[in-house]
């Protein structure tokens, strides 16, 4: 049963009589449009429970709504409850069929979103789900809960104990009783479960907070915890009452993970169609493979991993797939020409799905737009991972033949009796050789830069002046669109200028820049993350900034190309920088994770061991008997 509730709240409840009772002795109270919820399980002979819990609803229901205009919360719900236990036990000195009768008692009143008085008596529950996790507000009211808390039992020997069940307080023993109240402050998100003991009494909390924690609309939870009395045996009536709060406004984190992930996966059609048109099928990578597969190995499985990496949140699944693919492309000794094709082609399929989702949706397609950029930026970082460590097996490699190479030289040009030496000295008239062997400078065994040589071969052939000044209009345009305080991406924007005016094109300068950037920081979220965000922003405030300026389409186009192949450099390089830097942590984590592995074969043994035991020692319930025989008993 669903009731239109007040305070943007949703509740829903629903109640049974079970499978061993003829009658029920439960009532709700659902009074939604003014807050007011109630369970009641009524007890005593033949109708008389119903009657019980009946009549200490409608006095309860009654009294709130005559005087909540001119009490205050707590006060008017705990003085609701007393005028309920004066009712039923009034009613019961009527007749001889119903004295003796009550019933418990568990009532929420919410006042607004944010706060909600719970009052109760008796054995009837509520729980709080918050976070994912279920706890109990109420106290039972029992003989043997009473014990525990005086510290004369405990918990253990109270679940065995027979008279667990008895009450020691009820609504309708006396003319009044002692209510216990609480206010409870409500979070956006927050379910509250009301409930006779018929639920918690067969059905275990655990599946009670997987049920609550599912997500399902409240009238299905409601509906699911009854069942999932049922099929624990339903020895009582059974009754739920589950009021949500109003959840949170989305954030932006939480519309990518939703709206965002599945707008892009709508969309996977178009991101194969547009890599197949930009030759992916034709690339050297894929080379022997049918197109189709081709497209399903490649294109399918990026698109796949943004996908998964936007609805999670995380990286993990776009740095899989690059290293997979590059990882083994460069296995089977690929060039990185190639490589690089390959995922222009699959950024720039990227960047046209994403473009056309803006055009639909701004709003959305703008979130989306960030947390792709992200997810290309980590493909780039785990490109750069490898060509780091690559790079760094070229530089020992080289480091390795120069050092010989000087030594050869050296080993020639220092003969004994060259020269009109003595045998065994070091001749001082040749240039540059002056020292012994010995003192010959060396290469330190972990280099800081990549090597190289005065004479190292130039790898590009000179930047035109058209192109370098537009590179420095494009960049002054960015760095005016810069915040004041943005100090770290001013210095990426000059590096990017940097590494893209650089004649030679070496990725020393990248590295050297990075260096700058990287400074002193600490390997780990407050200290990586800020320099990745700065580089992705400065990749979108040159990519919107080439736009700004004045240059024909085709300049425009070489700059975007320029500062692109800049921005690649850089990233590759600050990743080979934080790799070296988490390089001792990682061998770390890989021992705690090799430790936890053999502690988690532990538990799991303890685990098996513990239900060993508890299925030998078990005790078999005598389903005969009643279930929740209590008494009137009051302490």
């Amino acid at each position: 049963m669903t009731e239109e509730p007040a305070h943007g709240v949703r509740v829903a409840s629903d109640t049974n009589v079970g499978k061993v009772r003829t009658t029920n002795e439960d009532s709700l109270l659902v009074e939604a449009s003014r807050g007011l919820y109630g369970v009641f399980d009524g007890m005593g002979g033949a109708n008389a429970g119903d009657v019980a819990s009946q009549t200490a609803r409608d006095a309860v229901r009654d009294y709130v709504i005559q005087r909540r205009l001119t009490m205050e919360p707590r006060a008017l719900i705990e003085a609701a409850l007393i005028a309920g236990c004066n009712a039923v036990f009034t009613k019961a000195a009527l007749s001889r069929e119903t004295h003796g009768m009550g019933t418990t008692a568990v009532a929420c009143l919410v006042v607004d979103p944010q706060k909600a008085f719970i009052a109760h008596v008796g054995d009837s529950r509520a729980y709080l789900l918050r976070n994912s996790r279920l706890s109990a507000l109420t106290r039972d009211h029992t003989i043997v809960e009473e014990l525990v808390v005086r510290g004369m039992l405990t918990p253990d020997e109270a679940e065995r104990h027979p008279y667990k069940n008895v009450l020691s307080r009820n609504l309708g023993a006396q003319a009044t009783c002692k209510v216990d109240v609480f206010e409870l402050d409500i979070q956006p998100g927050d379910r509250v479960l009301l409930c006779s003991d018929g639920l918690y009494g067969y059905a275990g909390q655990d599946a009670m907070q997987y049920i609550l924690g599912s997500g399902d609309a409240p009238e299905d939870v409601a509906r699911d915890l009854v069942e999932l009395a049922l099929r624990g045996g339903g020895g009582d009536n059974v009754t739920t009452i589950v009021i949500e709060a109003p959840q949170s406004p989305q954030s932006s984190t939480q519309i990518v993970r939703t709206n965002g992930a599945q707008a892009w996966w709508q969309r996977q059609q178009r991101f194969l169609q547009v890599a197949k048109e930009r030759g992916l099928t034709r690339n050297p990578i894929v080379r022997g493979l049918d197109p189709t597969e081709a497209l399903d190995l490649v294109a399918l499985s990026l698109c796949q991993a943004i996908y998964h990496d936007l609805e999670k949140s995380t990286g993990v699944n776009v740095w899989t797939f690059t290293q997979n693919l590059a990882g083994g492309w460069f296995e089977r000794g690929g060039e990185w020409g190639p490589l690089r094709a390959m995922f222009d082609i699959l950024a720039m399929s990227a960047r046209t799905v994403v473009d056309e989702l803006r055009a639909n949706d701004r709003p959305l397609g703008f979130l989306v737009d960030v947390a792709v950029s992200r997810a290309l930026v980590v493909a780039e970082l785990a490109l750069g991972g490898l060509l780091a460590e690559q790079l760094r097996q070229v530089d020992a490699d080289l480091i390795q033949l120069h050092t010989q190479l000087q030594e050869t030289v050296q080993h020639e040009l220092v003969e004994p009796g060259d020269l009109g030496t003595e045998p065994g000295t070091v001749p001082h008239t040749i240039s540059g050789i002056g020292a012994s062997r010995d003192s010959t400078p060396k290469f330190l065994d972990q280099q800081t830069i990549p090597f190289l040589r005065p004479d190292r071969p130039v790898t590009n052939s000179g930047v035109a002046n058209e192109l370098l000044d537009a590179i420095g209009k494009t960049l002054t345009v960015a760095r005016a669109r810069t915040a004041p305080k943005a100090e770290l991406v001013r210095q990426i924007l000059s590096a990017l200028e940097t590494i893209a005016t650089d004649s030679a094109g070496n990725f020393a300068t990248a590295v050297l820049s990075a260096r700058e950037i990287y400074g002193v920081r600490p390997v780990d979220e407050t200290g990586i993350m800020p320099l990745f965000d700065a580089l992705d922003h400065a990749r979108v405030l040159t990519s919107s900034s080439v736009h700004q300026i004045v240059a024909a389409d085709a300049t425009r186009a070489r700059v975007l190309h320029a500062l692109s192949a800049a921005h690649q450099r850089l990233v590759g390089a600050t990743t080979g920088l934080v790799l070296e830097a988490v390089a001792p942590i990682s061998e770390r984590l890989q021992d705690v994770a090799a430790q936890t592995v053999e502690l988690r074969d532990q538990v799991a043994k303890a685990e098996r061991r513990r239900a060993d035991l508890e299925k030998r020692f078990a005790t078999n319930v005598d389903q005969s008997l009643p279930w929740g025989s209590r008494g009137n008993t009051n302490w």
